[in-house]
C-alpha cells in the first residue's frame, strides 16, 4: 500500500508511529503544513520515512496561539506520489485540498486526529460546515481518543467506519530510560537537590493548561505536607507570570526547569514520586501516557481526552478537577500517604495500562484498517456499504 499521511507538524510522538507504519506499508510519505508551530520547540534528527514541507504561507490571526496555514501545490503533491490512501489529520486548508483529490481520483480519504467536543463548542458555524461536509463525505476515520470518536459521529461519520486508535506512544522507551535513570548516580544526586516527596508537571506555561489551579491545589498540599517539592518542566508565555506569582507565595520547593527533550524529560519522569497533569482543555495529552509509561503514579484532569481512556480512577491512577482545588490536593495527598509499595503498585497498574497503546500494537491496528478501506472503497462508492466496526487496543 502507498499510503500519503497530510499533518501540521511533526510531532515527537508521531515520528515513532510513522516509522512503524512505514514497515507495513510499501510506500510512506508524510506531507506537512509547516517545519514548527509557534509554540513548539521540538526538534528531530533524520527520520526513517519520506517527509517534505508543502510550500505556502502562515497567518496568525487576531487570538489564535498558532498561524493558520495555506498551502499550495497539494493537488500536485498527491499526483505525483499517486498513493492508494490518504491519511488527513485536520480541517485545514491543505487537508480540504487532499480530500478534493481523493474524491476527483476515487482514492480513500480517511480523518485522523485529536478531537475534542470542547472544541466543537467554540468552532464557527462555517468551520463546522465545512468538517462535517469532509467528515460524512470521507471513507473512515481514524480516532485518537474516544474523545476523537464522538466528534468525528457529531460531524457525519459512520460508527461502523470510526477505527478508535487510542494515541500510541513508544511505551517502553519512557519505561526502559526511567528505570535506568532510577538505577543511576545522576538519580541518588538529584534527589539530594529537593525536598521530597516530588511532584512533576510537565506542559507549556500558557493559559489553558491549568498552572495556575496547579498553584492553588499545591497551596492546599503544602498546608499539610510542607516540604513537598514541584518541579515544572515546559516554557511558555506565562512562565514570567508564574515564577512571580510563586515567588510572591514565597514557596521556597516550586522550581521551574524550562523546556526539555523527550530524552531529558524522562530523566524527571524517573526523579519524581507523583505526575500532576492540570489541565484545563487537551486533545488528548501524550505527556500522561509518558508518565504512566514511566510506572509514576498519576493525577490527571478530567479536561485531557487521555484521561478517560487511560485513567481507571483508584486503579491505573486518579482524575481530578483542578477547578476544584481541594478536593484535587486532598487526592494527591491520599496518593502521598501511601506505602512506598502501594505506590508502585498503581504505577505498575499505570503501566500496564498504557502498554497496550504501544506503538507496534498501534500501527498493526492503522494499517489493517486502511487496507481493509481500500479493498472496501468500489462498494463504498457505489453504495456506501458499511464496512465492518473496528475497534483499537
Amino acid at each position: 500500500m502507498n499510503l500519503a499521511v497530510i499533518t501540521n507538524i511533526l510531532t515527537p510522538y508521531r515520528v515513532p508511529l510513522f516509522d512503524a507504519i512505514g514497515k507495513r506499508v510499501g510506500r510512506l510519505h508524510v506531507l506537512l503544513m509547516a517545519e514548527r508551530e509557534e509554540n513548539r520547540d521540538w526538534t528531530f534528527g533524520a527520520t526513517s520515512f519520506k517527509c517534505h514541507v508543502l510550500p505556502g504561507f502562515h497567518v496568525k490571526l487576531p487570538g489564535a496561539e498558532v498561524s493558520l496555514h495555506i498551502n499550495h501545490g497539494v493537488m500536485c503533491a498527491l499526483r505525483r506520489l499517486n498513493p492508494d490512501v490518504v491519511l488527513s489529520g485536520g480541517y485545514a486548508p491543505a487537508n480540504l485540498t487532499a480530500w478534493l483529490y481523493c474524491r476527483l481520483h476515487r482514492r480513500p480519504f480517511v480523518g485522523w486526529g485529536e478531537l475534542s467536543m470542547q472544541d466543537v463548542a467554540h468552532t464557527s458555524r462555517l468551520k463546522r460546515g465545512l468538517r462535517r461536509m469532509m467528515t460524512s463525505w470521507s471513507d473512515g476515520a481514524i480516532a485518537s481518543s474516544t474523545d476523537a470518536h464522538d466528534v468525528f459521529l457529531h460531524y457525519g461519520a459512520t460508527a461502523s467506519k470510526i477505527l478508535v486508535a487510542v494515541m500510541p506512544i513508544d511505551v517502553e522507551f519512557f519505561h526502559v530510560h526511567a528505570a535506568n535513570w532510577r538505577r543511576s548516580d545522576w538519580f541518588r544526586h538529584e534527589r539530594t537537590r529537593y525536598t521530597t516527596p516530588i511532584l512533576l508537571s510537565v506542559g507549556r506555561l500558557a493559559e489553558g493548561k491549568g498552572y495556575r489551579e496547579l498553584f492553588a491545589i499545591y497551596e492546599g498540599i503544602v498546608k499539610q505536607r510542607p516540604g513537598v517539592s514541584l518541579l515544572i518542566v515546559g516554557d511558555g508565555p506565562e512562565r514570567v507570570a508564574y515564577e512571580a506569582y510563586v515567588q510572591a507565595q514565597n514557596w521556597k520547593h516550586v522550581h521551574f526547569l524550562g523546556h526539555r527533550q523527550a530524552d531529558e524529560v524522562v530523566k524527571f519522569l524517573a526523579l519524581a514520586d507523583v505526575f500532576v497533569f492540570p489541565t484545563l482543555l487537551d486533545r488528548f495529552g501524550a505527556v500522561l501516557s509518558e508518565a504512566m509509561a514511566a510506572e509514576l503514579p498519576v493525577m490527571s484532569s478530567i479536561h485531557a481526552s487521555a484521561t478517560s481512556d487511560l485513567v481507571d480512577d483508584g486503579v491505573t491512577g486518579f482524575r481530578i478537577d483542578p477547578r476544584n482545588a481541594e478536593r484535587s490536593a486532598d487526592a494527591v495527598l491520599q496518593v502521598l500517604a501511601m506505602t512506598p509499595a502501594e505506590r508502585v503498585a498503581l504505577g505498575r497498574a499505570a503501566y500496564e495500562r498504557v502498554r497496550r497503546h504501544d506503538i507496534d500494537a498501534t500501527a498493526d491496528h492503522m494499517v489493517d484498517f486502511l487496507k481493509s478501506l481500500r479493498r472496501m472503497l468500489p462498494q463504498q462508492i457505489s453504495g456506501r456499504m458499511p464496512v465492518e466496526s473496528v475497534k483499537g487496543p
